[in-house]
């Protein structure tokens, strides 16, 4: 009943961070990201500081995929229901631990009126399955006050490669992170 109660929650929130999302879309960065989710780091240290949560997930194979917005401006996101692995930092306060289940939210596409489709750059397209670290940041809702959590960074999603080793899948930047370094993050 408590997971029930949570997941529905957690999905309420993400249809929210959409609405979000859309609201501060126009305020995106010269870059084409949105809430500075191009931001990039040259450290793990870097990465950490600017993190409030910081776990390693399993993505599955199936998701979601919703239209975000209205005729001025939508988003395509990928919704993906996850149970956490592995909890590495967490300054939330929500008490996240390995039997907790969040639902990850990530933009794949967008499009304003005059496009026809939607435009995708690297490091938007859908996420295969597999392990992934995760670094979300901790956003509250200017109106409602309410509290999400999202990617502190479209550059840094890391997937994990063989036993020991966090490969970055979207950009050139702070390519590897090997296990062993997460711990010192607890």
């Amino acid at each position: 009943m408590k997971r029930k109660i949570t997941s529905s929650l957690i999905i309420i929130s993400l249809i929210a961070l959409g609405v979000l999302g859309y609201e501060y879309f126009d305020k995106a960065e010269a870059d084409g990201s949105v809430w500075g989710l191009g931001k990039s780091f040259e450290s793990l240290e870097e990465i950490k500081a600017d993190s409030d949560l910081i776990v390693r997930v399993h993505i599955p194979l199936y998701y979601d995929i919703r239209e975000i917005g209205e005729e001025e401006m939508t988003t395509k996101q990928a919704f993906y229901e996850v149970a956490i692995d592995e909890v590495f930092l967490d300054r939330t306060g929500h008490g996240f631990d390995e039997d907790s289940e969040i639902v990850v939210n990530q933009v794949i596409g967008m499009k304003n009126s005059e496009a026809e489709g939607y435009s995708a750059e690297k490091g938007m397209r859908p996420l295969k399955t597999g392990d992934y670290l995760l670094f979300l940041k901790k956003v509250t809702h200017p109106t409602d006050g309410n509290t999400y959590y999202v990617s502190n960074s479209s550059r840094h999603i890391y997937r994990l490669r063989g036993k020991n080793t966090f490969k970055n899948i979207a950009s050139d930047e702070l390519m590897e992170i090997d296990y062993s370094e997460l711990d010192g993050g607890r």
